[in-house]
């Protein structure tokens, strides 16, 4: 029982940090005299980037047993896990494009507020979106909206629709916009999708690495729009 206590808290713990980090990092280096916004723009840039790094490497720490795990697993089945799952990944994309067309038909906005801002944070930090996007997020987003919540939730079925509203919920950029708030409805489909993957395979590395052709693909479109 006291094992199973220790389990959940941990990763209560870890799911918080995920909201609670960059801003106590930023609040320790005021204390400190270092604020990044008044740096020039590479030193900036260099703080965030390492920000983040410290940031995977604890999350690697924390799960460190289940990584090396599943990184064992994903090495000797991998032939199998993607090719299996690409029809349901390329589903969740196809639904998430539809519903996209959708909302613009409907709303007259073209894009969500967050991809408008992911757009133009591309532009002109391009080197850091791209460690940003294809690296950092697929990694500590899969860990923390699927596998801290399936270490919590057993039932496949609240597991899946919880992991996806979250990951929905915290796409949306103005929650007092409605527009907005119905272009986190895609971002839904896309974690449910994830979610779904994840529990099928009980491997994270499956779903980091859809993640990461995903945020790439999307990376690329936007480099050569």
């Amino acid at each position: 029982m006291i094992k199973v206590i220790e389990k959940i808290l941990k990763n209560i713990s870890v799911f918080i940090s995920y909201f609670l980090y960059a801003n106590v990092f930023l609040a320790l280096l005021l204390l400190m005299n270092f604020d990044i916004y008044k740096m020039d723009i590479t030193k900036r840039i260099l703080v965030l980037l390492g920000i983040d790094i410290v940031y995977m490497i604890i999350l690697f720490f924390v799960y460190r047993k289940e990584i090396i795990k599943d990184l064992k697993d994903f090495k000797a089945n991998y032939k199998e896990y993607i090719p299996k799952y690409l029809p349901i990944y390329l589903l969740g994309v196809i639904a998430m494009g539809v519903i996209n067309i959708v909302l613009s038909k409907l709303t007259g906005a073209n894009t969500s507020g967050n991809e408008e801002t992911i757009r133009e944070y591309i532009d002109k930090f391009p080197i850091y979106m791209a460690f940003s996007t294809v690296i950092y997020a697929p990694f500590v987003e899969e860990l923390i909206f699927r596998k801290s919540i399936r270490n919590m939730v057993k039932n496949k079925y609240v597991f899946i629709i919880l992991s996806g509203l979250i990951f929905g919920i915290l796409h949306i950029s103005d929650y007092t916009n409605a527009t907005e708030i119905l272009f986190g409805i895609p971002y839904v489909i896309m974690g449910i999708d994830f979610a779904y993957i994840y529990y099928k395979t009980d491997n994270i590395f499956t779903t980091m690495s859809y993640h990461m052709m995903h945020n790439l693909i999307l990376l690329v479109i936007q480099f050569i729009r």
